[in-house]
């Protein structure tokens, strides 16, 4: 089964219109590997299709991997900051293809190794008011798939009928739950499998993400397949527990998967925590995250019906709920590792002040949006 004819040019219009808005007089840059090169000649032509003047950058896999080796160099290339600064579109596609090799770089290389993009480099986009999208299917690779045990051309057709799903569609599906969720104080999320967990919803912290990237709506940066709403909760009122049902993929580890998942929060902190797969590489990454990683940093709903638990993507699945944690401020040194980890969670029911509103990755029929907000006193 391949991919269906033209992908790389639907892709590209999706892209370069719904997703990016591209205009004519606009300068974009479009980053590749090598191994991805025939959906990024695709987007530069449909860019410069649409009258802007369109650079292809492109990092051939070989030549990055000897740059590792080059001194005194040693510290592996970014994209220069320069590009962020000039450009108003960004279209990345990430690399490189040979997970193995970057793996093997170990715990204190791999981070710098794979941060593309630095801080200052973010500090510019964000000057320029600059539009930002990453394209997960040039994460669908042979060694990608290797990796995780999937066929790869399904995996790539699931990312790309995600990807071609439409942005506005997206919009008005989440724009309902974020309605709902802007109005409530309180939520509980419950699962015959032992989840059990409340907090309070900090106020303001409801946003969709739809694929749309947006600096003036305060989406500098998104990603495609898109398909998400997020909530945050209030510091320290996180209480119960949580069991994930379905496995979180691990890009670099082995095994490729966290399975079973069982979390425990006290005052907003995570206390204690068990998987039945993965807990290895979970507790690796964990002990090398800084301040800030035993905090549920938002919990997101999918919205997306193309994604059916494809790695890279799994929590934008339709009524899928996650979980998150990450850390706020890392610690100092060479072995700071970024750490997130999206707890998956299927079949849930949802409260929202002590009302039934969500059942099975659906909302209730019944649940009845208040007519005005309630009060937060």
């Amino acid at each position: 089964m391949t991919l269906p004819p033209h992908a790389e040019e639907a892709l590209a219009r999706s892209v370069m219109g719904p997703s990016l808005d591209v205009r004519r007089g606009e300068t974009v840059t479009v980053e590749t590997w090598s191994h991805a090169l025939p959906w990024a000649l695709a987007l530069v032509r449909e860019s410069r299709r649409r009258g802007a003047q369109t650079i292809l950058v492109l990092e051939e896999e070989s030549t990055f991997f000897a740059s590792l080796r080059i001194a005194p160099a040693r510290a592996p290339p970014r994209t220069p900051v320069a590009l962020a600064r000039s450009s108003d579109v960004y279209v990345y596609l990430p690399g490189p293809e040979e997970l193995h090799r970057l793996a093997a770089l170990g715990p204190r290389d791999l981070p710098s190794a794979i941060a593309r993009h630095g801080p200052e480099w973010w500090d510019a986009a964000r000057h320029r008011g600059m539009r930002v999208v990453r394209l997960v299917v040039a994460a669908a690779n042979p060694a990608a798939a290797e990796h995780y045990g999937v066929e790869l051309e399904p995996w790539r057709r699931e990312i790309l009928r995600a990807s071609l799903f439409p942005p506005g569609t997206l919009r008005r599906k989440g724009s309902r739950l974020v309605r709902r969720l802007a109005r409530a104080r309180r939520i509980r999320v419950r699962h015959a499998n032992g989840t059990d967990l409340t907090f309070r919803i900090a106020g303001g912290s409801a946003t969709v993400e739809d694929g749309r990237a947006d600096a003036g709506r305060g989406h500098l940066a998104t990603q495609v397949p898109s398909g998400l709403v997020a909530v945050r909760p209030t510091p320290g009122t996180v209480e119960g527990v949580w069991e994930t049902n379905r496995r979180t993929y691990l890009r670099f580890q082995q095994p490729p998967a966290a399975i079973g998942g069982r979390f425990v929060f006290r005052r907003g902190r995570l206390q204690e925590y068990s998987f039945d797969q993965g807990g290895a590489a979970f507790a690796a990454g964990y002990a090398d995250a800084g301040r800030g990683r035993d905090i549920p940093s938002r919990l997101t709903f999918g919205l997306n019906p193309a994604i059916r638990g494809a790695p890279e993507v799994e929590e934008l699945a339709e009524g899928i709920l996650a979980l998150w944690l990450g850390w706020t401020t890392p610690k100092r040194g060479p072995r700071v590792v970024p750490f997130s980890f999206p707890a998956l969670l299927a079949g849930a029911t949802i409260e929202l002040d002590g009302r039934r509103w969500w059942r099975e990755g659906r909302i209730v029929r019944s649940a009845v949006v208040p007519a005005g907000p309630a009060s937060r006193a």
